[in-house]
């Protein structure tokens, strides 16, 4: 299936999972290991980094997440940050 294709049904009809569940299903261990993930594809250190630009950067590098879960993976990078 293309990574485009992935989570279709998310996409078009909203994406109500939980979202540790999502981060699951989408490869990842936990939130940690997608904070850290979100934080090895910027190019500036994350303090730098408006929310909306990293969400911008991880639905770029993973087009199969959902904007609900590229958004929880951002606040939590965001959080871990701080």
């Amino acid at each position: 299936m293309s990574e485009h294709l992935a989570n279709l049904k998310h996409k078009v009809f909203g994406d109500h999972r939980d979202k540790t569940t999502a981060i699951h299903e989408a490869g990842f261990a936990n939130e940690a290991a997608a904070a850290e993930w979100a934080d090895s594809i910027t190019t500036e250190p994350l303090a730098e980094v408006t929310e909306l630009a990293l969400i911008k950067q991880i639905r770029e590098a993973r087009p199969d997440l959902t904007l609900a879960t590229a958004s929880y993976i951002a606040q939590r990078a965001k959080a871990r940050a701080a």
